[in-house]
């Protein structure tokens, strides 16, 4: 025989050998399994049925027993029932034995047979009234027990019943027997299967595709494997065949494969004349970025991925006052530490975190010894080339006199600041400085007109009444300094009132009415019903809807028309003075839509100038031209202090409001007029 023969018959004895060894192990564990399993549930379920029978004789004798105890009679005194226990025993010859003992253990009533108490160990138990005991006589025994209860519910004794542990022993021996011969019928069955499977349907076909594989092996491509009756091997088989097929094409692929490995060869050197002109290409254009980098307005440093500066420009050197030469080559935190750099580590810091994609900027400042100054730059630093060629690029920007003019302005900001808390400090100066000598001024104007009338002729009269006049507008004029002086210092006290607006309209009117009438001008008021009340201090609104009155008055000419009207308009709020709900006494600021009320004054006078619609309402600011204002009271144009307006968005600003002007523009001719809106807050009824 050959040695494929050999080897044929090597593989056959060897698989054989391993299935059927593997199917008799596999076989005799589930079987010895199996039959354990079934012994042990036989034994239990036989078990539990003597139990079950136990407990029901039990029952049947404890009901006996305590009828006769619940009649009186003691349980010691009760005839017949040792006779009872043993009919049990002798009907049921599973059960071994049958006793009534005493709640002190001792033993009353007892079938012939019963384990005595001296010689019982308790073991263990399977439930509160099944015990497991250990008896020299009896051996394994398993023992049920019911409580005897008298009528007063009072344990006087127990029912045992129990049986022994050889019984099941002898009745699993019985049935292991006649299973075990069923087992072995079904062992010798299943294992005969077993060996003619393995033989006809594995062994045989295999050895057949062993025989196709050493004929692909000896070159034999058109090979083609048998029908097999099992799919698996019949696949493999299949698979086979199309591998015979595969390696035949391949041996024709690689035929032709090399004569495309020539014309392969021929379109790389193609591709390597194409990149050595590409290589020449990036030369050039580093060439151009080099010149970019020379020709550049700002300073530019190039550091490598080790932190030297390789590439410093033209205007690198103007900016750091250094030459070129000194610059490259250099470690860009010792470049940095040799222009005496500021913030030396937020520097390098910012050089060492720059990511692609991603510029960080930061101030450099530092000492250039050339010029003996300290320069102030822009930096900005990036990654110019991908993470494998780290090269970080810091552009320099020089901003020293944008810094310069900073400074400068802040200083002007700091000496206008500083000018207006004197100007403030001047109008609470002047206004009490003022108000003392023009209080007796016009204490005596007055007691001169009141008290010493009769001595002066009517010229004298006037002329003083002149003067009391020129004292009631000084007052007036004093008054608005000293509350622009409060308002500013933010200490006005303000005394909260729930009011109908449309009152305080009216009595602002009145208090106007003299010079509406004086200038022959028609006032009118258009005030909504049913408006809801504001919380104010009365005194003060009412001093800034006069204010805003006697500025319509003063700009509107004779015979002219001045319109008042009052609504109801939702907008969000603002924090206002006297609200509860907030901090600090301000109302919490909301999203949704609150009442306010709204006073509008238009007049038909000269308009104000869009350039001026916030500019009216700073302290000492007039429209028009100042030369053209009259010194009258409210005479058309007259002019005042020009405090009256500041005043009045300070009064409203306080309340939580807001006041503003809407004027088509300025024109002393064709009077296009002026509208002045306040918006104070309203007490919402449903909050």
């Amino acid at each position: 025989m050959d040695a494929r023969g050999l080897s044929h018959k090597d593989m056959k004895n060897s698989l054989e050998r391993r299935i059927l060894i593997f199917s008799l192990l596999a076989l005799t564990i589930t079987i010895a399994a199996n039959t354990g399993f079934n012994v042990e549930s036989f034994r239990r379920s036989y078990r539990d049925g003597i139990l079950q029978r136990a407990q029901t004789f039990a029952t049947a004798l404890k009901s006996k027993v305590e009828a006769v105890v619940l009649l009186g009679l003691p349980l010691d005194e009760i005839d017949g029932i040792s006779e009872r226990c043993q009919d049990i025993v002798k009907h049921d010859h599973e059960i071994s034995y049958c006793l009534i003992e005493d709640p002190s253990g001792i033993i009353l009533y007892h079938s012939q047979e019963y384990p005595q108490t001296t010689e019982v160990e308790y073991v263990g138990n399977l439930s509160p009234e099944v015990s497991i005991l250990e008896s020299k006589t009896m051996g394994k025994i398993y023992d049920h027990a019911s409580h005897l209860y008298d009528y007063d519910d009072k344990v006087v004794g127990r029912v045992r019943i129990g049986f022994q542990d050889q019984i099941l022993s002898q009745l699993v021996m019985n049935h292991l027997g006649s299973t075990i011969l069923v087992l072995i019928a079904a062992f010798v069955a299943a294992f005969a299967m077993i060996v003619v499977f393995a033989r006809y349907d594995l062994v045989l076909p295999i050895r057949r595709l062993c025989g196709m594989a050493e004929a692909l092996a000896a070159g034999r491509f058109d090979t083609r494997a048998p029908q097999l009756n099992i799919r698996e091997l019949d696949m493999l088989g299949n698979t086979m065949t199309g591998l015979a097929k595969s390696l035949q094409e391949r041996d024709e692929e690689l035929s032709r494969n090399y004569h495309e490995l020539e014309s392969t060869n021929l379109e790389l050197k193609t591709s390597y004349e194409h990149l050595a002109n590409i290589s020449s290409e990036l030369g050039r254009s580093r060439e151009m970025y080099r010149s970019l980098l020379d020709d550049a307005s700002d300073a530019i440093l190039v550091c490598d991925e080790d932190d030297n500066v390789v590439i410093a420009n033209k205007a690198a050197e103007v900016f750091f006052g250094l030459p070129k030469a000194r610059m490259e080559k250099t470690n860009y935190f010792s470049f940095l530490e040799s222009i005496k750099c500021h913030n030396l580590e937020e520097q390098f810091e910012k050089h060492q975190v720059a990511q692609p994609l991603k510029s960080t900027e930061s101030n450099l400042r530092f000492w250039r010894s050339s010029d003996q100054s300290i320069i102030l730059g822009k930096a900005t630093n990036s990654v110019v080339v991908s993470k494998s060629n780290r090269l970080i690029q810091i552009v320099i920007r020089d901003a020293t006199k944008e810094e310069e003019i900073r400074q400068n302005l802040e200083r002007t900001a700091t000496e206008m600041e500083r000018l207006n808390q004197m100007k403030n400090s001047f109008l609470g100066l002047a206004s009490h400085e003022l108000k003392t000598p023009l209080t007796i001024i016009m204490g005596y104007v007055e007691l001169l007109l009141t008290e010493r009338e009769e001595l002066f002729d009517e010229d004298t009269l006037e002329l003083i009444r002149h003067i009391s006049r020129a004292g009631d507008r000084l007052s007036e004029i004093v008054r608005d300094m000293v509350d622009v002086s409060l308002i500013d210092g933010h200490t006005v006290d303000l005394i909260s009132q729930d009011v109908d607006v449309n009152i305080l309209v009216q009595r602002a009117v009145d208090k106007a009415e003299s010079f509406v009438r004086q200038r022959e001008q028609t006032l009118k008021l258009e005030l909504s019903s049913d408006l809801p009340l504001v919380r104010c201090d009365v005194d003060r609104i009412i001093q800034a809807l006069g204010n805003v009155l006697g500025n319509a008055i003063k700009f509107t000419p004779d015979r002219g028309t001045i319109i008042i009207q009052t609504k109801l308009v939702h907008t969000p709020r603002k924090p206002e003075k006297f609200a509860s709900g907030g901090i600090d006494g301000a109302c919490n600021l909301s999203n949704g839509q609150v009442p306010y009320v709204e006073v509008a004054i238009c007049d038909k006078g000269i308009g104000i100038a869009e350039t001026e619609h916030d500019a009216i309402f700073d302290k000492f600011h007039e429209v028009g031209d100042v030369a053209e204002h009259s010194s009258g009271k409210v005479a058309f144009k007259s002019r005042g202090a020009g405090l009256g307006l500041s005043i009045v968005k300070g009064i409203v600003d306080l309340h939580g409001g807001a006041v503003w002007v809407e004027s088509p523009g300025h024109d002393p001719d064709g009077m296009p007029g002026s509208t002045f809106y306040l918006l104070l807050p309203a007490i919402d009824p449903n909050a």
